[in-house]
């Protein structure tokens, strides 16, 4: 779960740094975050960073009461790999060329950020785990 804790908040200045770069950032005479779909899509992805810090809230809680969160630190495990990515792409996008640059945390966070979905299990034993849990694994009784 420390992992996932270490990440929200790079994935919350990555997304300040892109509204902020988009402000700046002209195309076609206005700025890239002045486009609809750039501020919704930041906006989308905002909603599942919280989302996802919910998760791992709830999950802390009930496994401070002693509760089996397996299940639930699965869902952490796999939802932070697969947000990362996503966040990192979305980003990485709106930076354009100067995204690609050593000097912009996109660039490293792109890089960095896809040992997420395979450091401590990869997103398909996160799912197995999942599925277990939902009793839905082939040859498992309901």
């Amino acid at each position: 779960m420390a992992f996932i804790f270490l990440a929200l908040e790079p994935l919350d200045r990555l997304i300040r740094d892109t509204i902020e770069y988009t402000g700046q950032r002209m195309a076609f005479g206005k700025s890239i975050l002045s486009n609809q779909c750039v501020h919704f899509r930041l906006a989308e992805l905002q909603t599942e960073i919280e989302l996802l810090r919910s998760l791992m809230y709830r999950t802390i809680g009930m496994y401070a009461k002693g509760t089996d969160v397996t299940n639930l630190a699965s869902m952490c495990k796999l939802k932070s790999g697969r947000l990362a990515r996503e966040v990192t792409d979305s980003c990485m996008q709106y930076w354009g060329g100067m995204g690609f640059t050593n000097e912009v945390l996109v660039s490293r966070f792109y890089r960095d950020f896809r040992l997420l979905s395979i450091g401590g299990g990869a997103d398909e034993v996160m799912l197995s785990i999942i599925c277990k849990h939902m009793k839905t694994l082939p040859g498992q009784g309901k």
